[in-house]
């Protein structure tokens, strides 16, 4: 086969990604870590200079820590303090509770603010060291074509004209809500018919929000003459959402005289400088296909969700976590290619559910109608707690895992006793791979079977005991699941747990069972529903 150029061979790669945002690049840091070939297109020249996403939660925190990132290597990051809902009358409907304890199951803080442009330019200088990734910036994939045993992409380099051919094994669309390997594949999007028109205001202030009487933590005013997202997002930088109203015109509310009439409703605008304002859809999609055999789809280009409970980069992470050790172990022949089926069957499913709650509350604050937002208020004034509990998450849905009680959650990262008597959260001491947590006492001889796969997964086995359970967080957890023995796989979702002193022995049986079968698919060609 010859390239677009003619004449030579075109490059392989394990994986090609499509995009470069934050989703891209988290996979491509994820698979190069583990010692594949990974090649990245991106249409920009570089980071998109104004914030998009201002939101992640302590999951996502872990996947970065996996890439060897704390919390305070992003710039202008910040705990979330609160999160308040507002009636017109300026009366607290509810509240939700964020950062209540130090530190959550994950091992970090609930709920952090950051600034995406400080964000991608650390992750983008975390992926720089991967010996294995090479990424095209200005670069347009503009064919893509699949076949048995790979894919063929040919890439425009838009500053030359000239294209690049290349053959990968699999390709992942982070290409965004217009995603073109999406509509190549003929992937298609199920509309959850939410659709709402917002105009999206960032700022920038010289003094803390709260010396120009902002609120310290974000609000959404419920207010039916204009609902509004007011939130201070990390340093100097704050945002506003406003509903459009019916009948408005965007141009309108786009001229910067509308825009600081909207501003001087809660802030003398003399004291902000804005520095994008734009108007977006506030959607609910999800695709019908998250992949074929060899293509998939992570991030926007997947499901696109309203933004007011801040999930829509983190479910991408979340994405990206997910398939990437899938990908690894496919591509260096540990697994069956039918281990890719449950991609789909695991997230979609937890993609709904918060976009549905997200929907909800959206149907809460987004009510014109002042007779039913009197009745939505008195509803919550009249409760004797106005601090509601934060919206519970599911597990990942059926797939590679034991399910019902048994698996699907997250595992626990505590504090344990790491080389040299370090404390160390679980991570940092065992590094990435599957982790099997054990009660010290459990002890039996791993059979030869399990000793192989430990060594060929690199699986770390962690026996808990007094003396490095720093906390006694795991002898807990291990109480409070009834096991011995905990699976957990790199992407920190539980296998599957288990009671015995064969408890090591038969966690281990089955996930060799499994890897070569992969995970019964849901239905339908890469996972998807029927």
């Amino acid at each position: 086969m010859t390239s677009a150029g003619g004449g030579m061979e075109p490059e392989f790669c394990d994986v090609a990604i499509v995009g470069y945002g934050p989703v891209g690049v988290t996979l491509a840091s994820l698979l190069a870590r583990e010692g594949l070939r990974v090649r990245v297109f991106e249409r920009d020249a570089g980071i998109y200079a104004l914030p998009r996403a201002v939101h992640f939660d302590h999951e996502v925190m872990r996947v970065f820590q996996s890439l060897g990132l704390g919390d305070g290597d992003f710039g202008h990051t910040a705990p979330i303090l609160g999160y308040d809902f507002v009636n017109g009358q300026g009366d607290v409907l509810f509240s939700l509770p964020m950062n209540s304890r130090d530190v959550t199951h994950q091992g970090w803080r609930t709920d952090y603010m950051f600034h995406q442009p400080d964000l991608e330019r650390v992750l983008r200088r975390n992926a720089s060291g991967r010996k294995t990734l090479r990424v095209h910036l200005e670069h347009e994939v503009v064919r893509m074509e699949e076949h048995e045993d790979g894919v063929e992409l040919d890439a425009r380099d838009l500053r030359s004209g000239e294209l690049r051919s290349l053959r990968a094994g699999f390709v992942v669309g982070c290409d965004g809500a217009n995603s073109f390997v999406r509509k190549t594949a003929g992937l298609g999007l199920d509309d959850l018919e939410f659709d709402e028109p917002w105009l999206v205001v960032d700022a920038t202030v010289e003094t803390p929000p709260t010396e120009l009487g902002l609120p310290p933590y974000p609000t959404q005013y419920c207010d039916p003459a204009r609902p509004v997202t007011y939130v201070p997002v990390a340093g100097p930088y704050i945002r506003w959402e406003f509903m459009l109203l019916p009948g408005e015109n965007r141009e309108e509310m786009l001229r910067p005289e509308r825009v600081r009439e909207l501003i001087a409703e809660q802030v003398d605008p003399d004291r902000v400088e804005v520095i994008r304002s734009a108007v977006y859809d506030f959607h609910a999609l999800v695709a019908k296909r998250w992949g074929t055999r060899r293509v998939f789809l992570a991030g926007d280009s997947a499901h696109q969700t309203p933004p007011f409970l801040g999930q829509g980069m983190c479910a991408g992470i979340r994405d990206a976590a997910n398939l990437a050790w899938r990908l690894a172990l496919v591509v260096r022949g540990q697994a069956s290619l039918g281990l890719l089926d449950s991609y789909q069957s695991e997230r979609e499913p937890h993609v709904r559910a918060l976009i549905g709650i997200a929907v909800n509350l959206g149907g809460v604050i987004c009510v014109l109608d002042r007779a039913a937002a009197s009745a939505r208020d008195a509803e919550f004034l009249s409760r004797e707690s106005r601090v509601m509990p934060s919206p519970a998450f599911p597990n990942v849905g059926p797939g590679f895992h034991q399910g019902d009680t048994r698996g699907g959650h997250l595992g626990l990262q505590a504090k344990v006793l790491g080389c040299g008597g370090r404390s160390e959260l679980l991570d940092d001491a065992v590094g990435p791979g599957f982790t099997l947590v054990t009660r010290g006492g459990v002890g039996r001889e791993i059979s030869p079977g399990g000793r192989a796969l430990c060594a060929a997964l690199e699986i770390s086995r962690v026996p808990i005991s007094p003396e490095n359970d720093v906390d006694g967080a795991y002898s807990r957890w291990l109480d409070t699941l009834d096991c011995d023995a905990v699976l957990i796989r790199p992407d920190h979702i539980v296998f599957g747990q288990c009671r015995g002193p064969e408890a090591e022995n038969r966690l281990l049986d089955d996930l060799e069972q499994r890897l070569k079968v992969g995970a019964p698919p849901a239905g339908g060609p890469g996972g998807a529903p029927g």
